[in-house]
């Protein structure tokens, strides 16, 4: 079996797949080295793709079950009689006013996919189906690179400690006035280890970690904001410019992303899918 070709996207963060088409069956010793090259780098990136949505669903169970979503009925969008169960539509697009997709418009500050669920999963899958002229980026950064250099005083402040995690579907930042009322939540250590290869990774985000647990707010929120500022540096991240056909697997184990803005009257329609967990989060 010849070995997974990739080049990597930054000094820490991201990994782009050589010579991989993601409608073929790929090799279970092809799929295992992937897997390795993912863990290391927390996001993958398959350029050139031509997928429809069975493809993708395909595609993303060569790395595991894929995960369900479990939002909310007024979170519902008439787009989701266009896609698969296993699929969420990410896109501006509006039919009589309304967007027929999720989290439509705009920049969306870091964060990581369902760290407001008990079991978070593991993975994240985005494939772009139509792209804007500029903009609409995906920025990733590594929390186990941003863990290893951290100060040891914000170090001491973050372990041993969890946080409550909370997020209003529908929020691209905290107080966002066009999420809906439903609330999903769960809480989780600030650190935890990523049971694949046991490297520890920062566990907060600026959309979903509310504050920390036992932890007077005015210091909590202090603590919380020089992790944001901290794990938000360029040290740490890839700021990934979409092309037409990319395929970006990320992981929201060990990562956070956000979205640049984009122009409101340039259509970005993404196809999301995820894969699912069975571990919740710890710190060996």
């Amino acid at each position: 079996m010849a070995k997974v070709e990739y080049r990597k996207l930054s000094k820490h963060t991201g990994a782009e797949i050589l010579g991989i088409d993601l409608n073929q069956q790929i090799p279970q010793e092809t799929i295992a080295e992937i897997w390795k090259i993912f863990c290391d780098h927390c996001v993958v990136l398959f350029r050139g793709q031509k997928l429809e949505q069975p493809d993708l669903v395909r595609a993303t169970s060569q790395f595991g079950d894929c995960g369900a979503y479990d939002r909310p009925a007024e979170f519902h969008t008439s787009g989701q009689k266009k896609v698969l169960p296993q699929i969420m539509l990410i896109t501006n697009i509006r039919e009589n006013g309304e967007p027929i997709g999720s989290l439509p418009d705009g920049e969306m500050w870091f964060h990581h996919d369902t760290i407001h669920r008990e079991t978070p999963h593991k993975a994240t899958l985005l494939y772009s189906v139509e792209v804007p002229t500029w903009g609409g980026n995906t920025v990733f950064s590594n929390l186990m690179a941003a863990h290893d250099a951290m100060p040891a005083d914000l170090r001491s402040a973050l372990e041993g400690r969890k946080a409550y995690n909370a997020f209003s579907y529908g929020s691209t930042k905290k107080g966002d006035p066009n999420a809906v009322k439903a609330r999903s939540h769960a809480v989780h250590p600030t650190i935890r280890t990523c049971p694949d290869n046991g490297r520890k990774a920062i566990y907060l985000d600026r959309l979903m970690s509310q504050h920390l647990i036992d932890v007077p707010e005015a210091e909590s929120e202090a603590i919380l904001e020089r992790v944001y500022d901290f794990i938000e540096q360029d040290e740490f991240c890839y700021d990934h410019v979409w092309k037409k056909g990319d395929v970006l697997m990320w992981d929201n184990r060990t990562s956070v992303h956000a979205r640049r803005d984009f122009p409101a009257d340039q259509v970005r329609l993404m196809w999301r899918t995820t894969l699912a967990d069975t571990v919740r989060p710890y710190v060996a």
